[in-house]
């Protein structure tokens, strides 16, 4: 494996984790508008800045995701990165689909070990409270660690097709 090749995978990686564990920002910018009674003006001001938040934010995360998952060449050699090492392999056989499928599993298991006890925690709360299928910030907190705990389960059971689409994208983009 070349520096070049660790580099990739370890900004790819980095890339996937920031991406997955930053999917919990948007329920919370969601959630603030529960909060928003009436059409008063002062609300309808503080809407326009969480939505505008909201954009910004998912904004940045695309570009995250472009940059460190798809362009992750285009930043090493922007950086650098792989300059300034005496030796220009690292005496590793494993190939770079390997390491992503292994990796893919990795955050795919710790993405579901994180929102299976918070599921769990949020059924409970929601059955303490006796509410039937109201809608409320405790329904939709239920909803979104279902999906988060389901996207584990899919990352960790279809990683090769997660590694398929990125090895697609990234072949795309370099050509």
């Amino acid at each position: 494996m070349t520096i070049r090749t660790f580099w990739t995978l370890f900004l790819k990686i980095l890339g996937i984790w920031l991406i997955l564990s930053g999917l919990t920002v948007i329920p919370q910018f969601i959630s603030a508008f529960a909060f928003f009674g009436e059409n008063h003006q002062d609300n309808f001001f503080a809407a326009i800045y969480i939505i505008a938040i909201l954009l910004l934010t998912v904004g940045l995360y695309f570009v995250v995701l472009k940059l460190l998952v798809f362009n992750s060449n285009w930043l090493i050699e922007k950086l650098k990165l792989d300059k300034g090492f005496q030796e220009e392999k690292l005496d590793l056989n494993i190939t770079l689909k390997t390491v992503l499928t292994i990796a893919t599993i990795v955050i795919g298991g710790l993405i579901l070990v994180d929102a299976l006890p918070m599921l769990c925690k949020q059924i409970f709360t929601f059955m303490l409270q006796k509410s039937v299928f109201r809608e409320g910030p405790q329904f939709s907190w239920i909803i979104f660690y279902f999906i988060k705990a389901l996207i584990g389960y899919l990352l960790m059971t279809n990683s090769k097709a997660v590694i398929n689409y990125i090895d697609k994208k990234t072949e795309n983009i370099e050509n």
